[in-house]
């Protein structure tokens, strides 16, 4: 797929068509999440819960203003995905022993585990909350499930610790579960919330799910080629904590059980520089790019079927912009 460099001031004209929406979405998650008793309204307001790219919460207004209007509902719906989204980064700070995110000392960096921990599972308590008062049974019945999907793969993804025989199938189980199911469950539940049809909905869950595997592996590239001052978060821990990323995994597969030794030594001595040499020499890069470039295709896809809309250029806009983003690991 030819695409070109995408930054962020690129990102804020693709989510032009929800940026008044996405106003909403930040009032909403302040008010929800700061004004409650202390501490954790003043332990919260610390922390810049609004400050990334709103990807989730975005993709769930483009996913209903594809086939019509913004209603109060979907405002809602965004502010609850971006919640869950706030949660499961404050406890994977906390597993990932990550001292920044979005370019400031982390919860657990500022207060310890514990308290970090305890915040994610408040904001998570406040998500569900709000959705309860949609009313919408249908909506609170996929938000279980997704959340059920996030911990389940979470939790593989930390028995895999250091488990040097994971393939590729199981890391792809992994990210669809901890990652691409939210993603589709933003754009599945934007559709329910504006009453599309049934097979729209289906076409834009397939599209936030295939958007969410591309972007877990453009993200786990970032992790080893990316720069901790643009990325604004901690870079590197996935290896050095012994969980196998894509690149790695097929790198491994050539020859496991010489690799095995080389890689632990690389960990041991915390050596990205030499990582980034072996993977690109062995191919393991272009492989893994690859692998998001076919990913991107099946996201762009999913969406043929629905109507011309400023919306619907938004979504395929977010493809290329995510595929932009790991030209910098290119050879």
């Amino acid at each position: 797929m030819k695409t070109t460099n995408h930054n962020f001031s690129d990102l804020s004209t693709l989510l032009r068509p929800v940026a008044a929406d996405l106003e909403q979405v930040r009032e909403c998650i302040s008010r929800v999440l700061t004004e409650v008793v202390w501490p954790v309204g003043d332990l919260l307001s610390q922390l810049d819960l609004c400050g990334g790219k709103m990807l989730r919460p975005a993709m769930t207004l483009l996913g209903g203003k594809c086939l019509g209007s913004v209603a109060p509902e979907q405002i809602d719906l965004a502010a609850i995905m971006e919640m869950i989204h706030l949660a499961s980064l404050l406890h994977d700070d906390v597993i990932d022993q990550a001292q920044a995110r979005r370019g400031r000392r982390s919860a657990n960096a500022l207060w310890g585990n514990t308290q970090a921990v305890l915040l994610g599972d408040f904001v998570l308590s406040k998500a569900f909350a709000l959705g309860t008062a949609l009313h919408l049974p249908e909506a609170s019945a996929i938000l279980c499930k997704t959340a059920e999907a996030i911990c389940t793969g979470e939790m593989r993804q930390n028995l895999q610790k250091g488990d040097w025989t994971i393939t590729e199938a199981d890391y792809l189980a992994v990210i669809e579960a901890k990652t691409a199911s939210l993603f589709g469950t933003c754009c599945q539940l934007g559709a329910l919330a504006g009453k599309a049809e049934p097979a729209m909905q289906t076409h834009l869950q397939q599209y936030g799910t295939a958007f969410g595997m591309l972007f877990q592996i453009a993200d786990d590239l970032l992790d080893i080629f990316g720069d901790t001052n643009k990325e604004g978060k901690s870079l590197g821990a996935d290896l050095f904590n012994e969980k196998l990323t894509l690149p790695v995994v097929h790198w491994l597969m050539q020859d496991r059980q010489q690799r095995q030794n080389v890689l632990k030594r690389l960990m041991q001595s915390a050596d990205r520089a030499t990582l980034r040499q072996t993977l690109h020499e062995s191919g393991a890069v272009d492989y893994t790019l690859g692998r998001a470039e076919d990913y991107a295709r099946i996201a762009c896809a999913a969406l043929a079927e629905l109507p011309e809309s400023d919306a619907k250029q938004s979504l395929l806009g977010l493809v290329a912009y995510v595929v932009g983003r790991v030209d910098v690991c290119r050879p």
